[in-house]
Protein backbone atom coordinates (compact mmCIF):
# COMPACT_ATOMS: atom_id res chain seq x y z
CA UNK A 1 0.00 0.00 0.00
CA UNK A 2 1.49 3.70 -0.86
CA UNK A 3 1.82 6.48 1.29
CA UNK A 4 -0.03 7.56 3.89
CA UNK A 5 -4.17 6.49 4.07
CA UNK A 6 -6.55 9.59 4.75
CA UNK A 7 -8.52 8.75 7.64
CA UNK A 8 -12.25 9.10 5.11
CA UNK A 9 -10.90 8.92 1.60
CA UNK A 10 -11.62 6.82 -0.94
CA UNK A 11 -8.03 4.63 -0.40
CA UNK A 12 -10.12 2.78 2.04
CA UNK A 13 -12.24 1.54 -0.85
CA UNK A 14 -9.52 0.32 -3.59
CA UNK A 15 -8.29 -3.40 -3.12
CA UNK A 16 -4.78 -5.19 -2.45
CA UNK A 17 -3.36 -8.35 -3.54
CA UNK A 18 -2.23 -11.24 -1.42
CA UNK A 19 1.34 -9.83 -2.04
CA UNK A 20 0.14 -6.16 -0.78
CA UNK A 21 -2.03 -7.06 2.16
CA UNK A 22 1.35 -10.03 3.30
CA UNK A 23 3.45 -7.13 2.77
CA UNK A 24 0.94 -4.82 4.83
CA UNK A 25 0.00 -7.21 7.64
CA UNK A 26 4.25 -8.19 7.59
CA UNK A 27 2.75 -12.00 7.38
CA UNK A 28 3.49 -14.91 4.88
CA UNK A 29 1.10 -15.40 1.75
CA UNK A 30 -0.31 -18.74 3.35
CA UNK A 31 -1.47 -16.96 6.37
CA UNK A 32 -3.19 -14.00 4.22
CA UNK A 33 -5.21 -17.00 2.41
CA UNK A 34 -6.12 -18.55 6.26
CA UNK A 35 -7.34 -15.56 7.10
CA UNK A 36 -9.31 -14.62 3.62
CA UNK A 37 -12.84 -15.03 4.76
CA UNK A 38 -11.86 -12.73 8.08
CA UNK A 39 -10.51 -10.20 5.91
CA UNK A 40 -13.98 -10.57 3.69
CA UNK A 41 -11.76 -11.58 0.40
CA UNK A 42 -13.16 -11.25 -2.93
CA UNK A 43 -12.63 -13.68 -5.60
CA UNK A 44 -11.86 -11.31 -8.72
CA UNK A 45 -10.71 -13.03 -12.12
CA UNK A 46 -10.05 -16.16 -10.11
CA UNK A 47 -7.87 -14.14 -7.83
CA UNK A 48 -8.06 -13.26 -3.96
CA UNK A 49 -8.87 -8.99 -3.79
CA UNK A 50 -8.97 -7.10 -0.13
CA UNK A 51 -10.67 -4.17 0.38
CA UNK A 52 -8.35 -1.60 1.78
CA UNK A 53 -10.49 -1.01 4.28
CA UNK A 54 -11.67 -4.35 5.94
CA UNK A 55 -7.98 -5.18 6.04
CA UNK A 56 -7.45 -1.87 8.79
CA UNK A 57 -10.96 -2.91 10.54
CA UNK A 58 -9.26 -6.20 10.92
CA UNK A 59 -5.69 -4.91 11.90
CA UNK A 60 -7.28 -2.48 14.28
CA UNK A 61 -9.87 -5.40 16.04
CA UNK A 62 -6.44 -7.80 16.30
CA UNK A 63 -4.48 -5.23 17.64
CA UNK A 64 -7.11 -3.71 20.56
CA UNK A 65 -7.97 -7.70 21.28
CA UNK A 66 -12.04 -7.64 20.17
CA UNK A 67 -11.21 -10.46 17.52
CA UNK A 68 -9.09 -13.94 18.71
CA UNK A 69 -5.48 -13.93 17.82
CA UNK A 70 -4.26 -15.69 15.22
CA UNK A 71 -3.19 -17.68 18.16
CA UNK A 72 -4.19 -18.03 21.50
CA UNK A 73 -3.31 -15.23 23.31
CA UNK A 74 -1.95 -17.25 26.30
CA UNK A 75 -0.22 -19.62 24.68
CA UNK A 76 2.23 -16.96 22.79
CA UNK A 77 2.47 -15.77 26.59
CA UNK A 78 3.91 -18.53 27.31
CA UNK A 79 6.63 -18.77 25.31
CA UNK A 80 7.45 -15.23 25.54
CA UNK A 81 8.29 -12.82 28.77
CA UNK A 82 9.16 -8.74 27.05
CA UNK A 83 10.69 -8.15 30.29
CA UNK A 84 13.83 -10.29 29.19
CA UNK A 85 14.31 -7.89 25.63
CA UNK A 86 14.12 -5.41 28.14
CA UNK A 87 16.97 -2.88 29.54
CA UNK A 88 16.96 -0.23 32.63
CA UNK A 89 19.17 2.21 29.98
CA UNK A 90 16.60 1.77 27.75
CA UNK A 91 13.51 2.94 29.27
CA UNK A 92 12.96 6.65 28.82
CA UNK A 93 10.73 8.79 30.65
CA UNK A 94 8.89 11.97 29.93
CA UNK A 95 10.90 13.18 27.22
CA UNK A 96 9.44 15.86 25.18
CA UNK A 97 9.14 15.34 22.03
CA UNK A 98 5.52 15.14 20.42
CA UNK A 99 6.10 14.12 16.83
CA UNK A 100 6.25 10.35 16.13
CA UNK A 101 9.74 10.60 13.80
CA UNK A 102 11.33 12.41 15.79
CA UNK A 103 10.61 10.43 19.08
CA UNK A 104 11.53 7.33 16.90
CA UNK A 105 14.67 9.56 15.61
CA UNK A 106 15.75 10.69 19.17
CA UNK A 107 15.19 7.16 21.08
CA UNK A 108 17.26 4.93 18.19
CA UNK A 109 19.82 7.62 18.69
CA UNK A 110 19.85 7.47 22.69
CA UNK A 111 19.61 3.86 23.03
CA UNK A 112 22.03 1.24 23.37
CA UNK A 113 22.10 -1.39 21.33
CA UNK A 114 23.73 -4.72 20.35
CA UNK A 115 24.32 -3.82 16.16
CA UNK A 116 26.55 -5.78 14.12
CA UNK A 117 27.44 -3.29 11.40
CA UNK A 118 29.65 0.14 12.43
CA UNK A 119 29.73 2.60 12.42
CA UNK A 120 27.02 3.12 15.10
CA UNK A 121 25.09 5.87 13.90
CA UNK A 122 25.02 4.79 10.25
CA UNK A 123 23.84 1.45 11.50
CA UNK A 124 21.03 3.20 13.83
CA UNK A 125 19.98 4.94 10.43
CA UNK A 126 19.22 2.03 8.64
CA UNK A 127 16.93 1.04 11.73
CA UNK A 128 15.37 4.15 12.00
CA UNK A 129 14.80 4.25 8.15
CA UNK A 130 12.94 0.76 8.20
CA UNK A 131 11.13 1.60 11.26
CA UNK A 132 9.84 4.38 9.56
CA UNK A 133 8.79 2.95 6.12
CA UNK A 134 6.77 0.16 7.99
CA UNK A 135 5.20 3.63 9.63
CA UNK A 136 4.32 5.12 6.53
CA UNK A 137 2.11 1.90 5.34
CA UNK A 138 0.04 2.35 8.59
CA UNK A 139 -0.13 4.16 11.80
CA UNK A 140 1.20 1.74 14.31
CA UNK A 141 -0.41 3.62 17.12
CA UNK A 142 -3.42 1.43 17.36
CA UNK A 143 -4.63 1.72 21.07
CA UNK A 144 -4.87 5.51 22.20
CA UNK A 145 -2.04 5.05 24.49
CA UNK A 146 0.28 2.65 22.95
CA UNK A 147 2.05 2.46 20.07
CA UNK A 148 4.04 -0.39 18.46
CA UNK A 149 6.39 0.76 16.23
CA UNK A 150 9.03 -1.86 14.49
CA UNK A 151 10.94 -2.22 11.33
CA UNK A 152 9.59 -3.20 8.00
CA UNK A 153 12.34 -5.61 7.18
CA UNK A 154 13.43 -6.61 10.36
CA UNK A 155 15.81 -9.29 9.07
CA UNK A 156 17.70 -7.07 7.19
CA UNK A 157 18.44 -5.09 10.27
CA UNK A 158 22.12 -4.26 11.73
CA UNK A 159 20.45 -5.95 15.03
CA UNK A 160 22.83 -8.13 17.31
CA UNK A 161 19.73 -9.38 19.67
CA UNK A 162 16.24 -8.76 20.01
CA UNK A 163 15.46 -5.94 22.31
CA UNK A 164 12.81 -3.39 23.59
CA UNK A 165 13.38 -0.28 23.60
CA UNK A 166 10.42 2.12 25.53
CA UNK A 167 9.83 5.77 25.53
CA UNK A 168 7.33 7.18 27.46
CA UNK A 169 6.34 11.16 26.23
CA UNK A 170 5.34 13.91 28.10
CA UNK A 171 2.84 14.86 26.09
CA UNK A 172 0.66 12.91 23.27
CA UNK A 173 2.37 12.19 20.30
CA UNK A 174 1.02 12.78 16.60
CA UNK A 175 1.49 9.34 14.98
CA UNK A 176 -1.10 10.82 12.07
CA UNK A 177 -3.45 7.37 13.13
CA UNK A 178 -6.56 7.27 11.04
CA UNK A 179 -8.74 7.45 14.70
CA UNK A 180 -6.79 10.10 16.13
CA UNK A 181 -4.85 8.06 18.69
CA UNK A 182 -1.97 9.97 20.54
CA UNK A 183 -0.50 7.46 22.31
CA UNK A 184 1.90 8.90 24.96
CA UNK A 185 3.64 4.96 25.37
CA UNK A 186 6.08 4.18 22.59
CA UNK A 187 7.16 0.55 22.50
CA UNK A 188 10.40 0.03 19.73
CA UNK A 189 10.29 -3.39 18.73
CA UNK A 190 13.56 -4.34 17.57
CA UNK A 191 13.00 -7.97 16.56
CA UNK A 192 15.42 -9.24 14.37
CA UNK A 193 12.51 -11.45 13.19
CA UNK A 194 8.64 -11.05 12.14
CA UNK A 195 7.59 -14.15 14.13
CA UNK A 196 9.13 -12.66 16.89
CA UNK A 197 7.56 -8.80 16.20
CA UNK A 198 4.33 -10.69 16.04
CA UNK A 199 5.02 -12.86 19.55
CA UNK A 200 5.54 -9.34 21.40
CA UNK A 201 2.53 -7.62 19.72
CA UNK A 202 0.51 -10.65 20.91
CA UNK A 203 1.78 -9.73 24.47
CA UNK A 204 1.32 -6.09 24.65
CA UNK A 205 -1.99 -6.30 23.28
CA UNK A 206 -2.81 -9.08 26.05
CA UNK A 207 -1.91 -7.12 28.88
CA UNK A 208 -3.14 -3.69 27.36
CA UNK A 209 -6.31 -5.21 28.60
CA UNK A 210 -5.18 -5.76 32.13
CA UNK A 211 -6.88 -3.09 34.96
CA UNK A 212 -4.86 -0.71 35.26
CA UNK A 213 -1.97 -1.60 33.73
CA UNK A 214 -1.25 1.03 31.09
CA UNK A 215 -2.10 3.45 34.31
CA UNK A 216 1.12 2.20 35.98
CA UNK A 217 2.98 2.60 33.30
CA UNK A 218 1.91 6.27 32.99
CA UNK A 219 2.32 6.61 36.64
CA UNK A 220 6.15 4.78 37.42
CA UNK A 221 8.03 6.96 38.81
CA UNK A 222 11.33 5.91 37.65
CA UNK A 223 12.87 3.71 34.37
CA UNK A 224 13.57 0.83 36.97
CA UNK A 225 9.72 1.12 37.71
CA UNK A 226 8.23 1.01 34.71
CA UNK A 227 10.43 -2.01 33.88
CA UNK A 228 9.19 -3.61 37.55
CA UNK A 229 5.60 -3.47 35.40
CA UNK A 230 6.76 -6.31 33.47
CA UNK A 231 9.42 -8.02 35.83
CA UNK A 232 8.64 -10.76 37.72
CA UNK A 233 8.67 -9.48 41.51
CA UNK A 234 7.79 -10.30 45.07
CA UNK A 235 5.53 -7.92 45.65
CA UNK A 236 1.80 -7.48 46.00
CA UNK A 237 0.01 -10.91 44.05
CA UNK A 238 -2.03 -7.88 42.05
CA UNK A 239 1.15 -6.69 40.91
CA UNK A 240 2.86 -9.79 40.04
CA UNK A 241 -0.43 -10.99 38.09
CA UNK A 242 0.80 -7.75 35.65
CA UNK A 243 4.40 -9.83 35.20
CA UNK A 244 5.02 -10.61 31.64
Amino acid sequence: MQGRKKKDGPETDRTMTVAEVSAYLSLSATSVYRLANELRALRVGGRWAFRAGDVEQWLLKRRTGDEPQIEPVEELGSKVRLFSYMDEKNIFLDVPDSEAGILIRNAIDRAVLSLTESPEQAAKERIRASIMERESLCSTALHPEVAFPHPRDPEECPLGRDQIVIVRAAQPVEFREMHGYRPRMVFLLLGRTVSLQLLWEARLSHLLHREDFVQKMLSAKSSRGLYEVFAPTSRRPEDARLSS
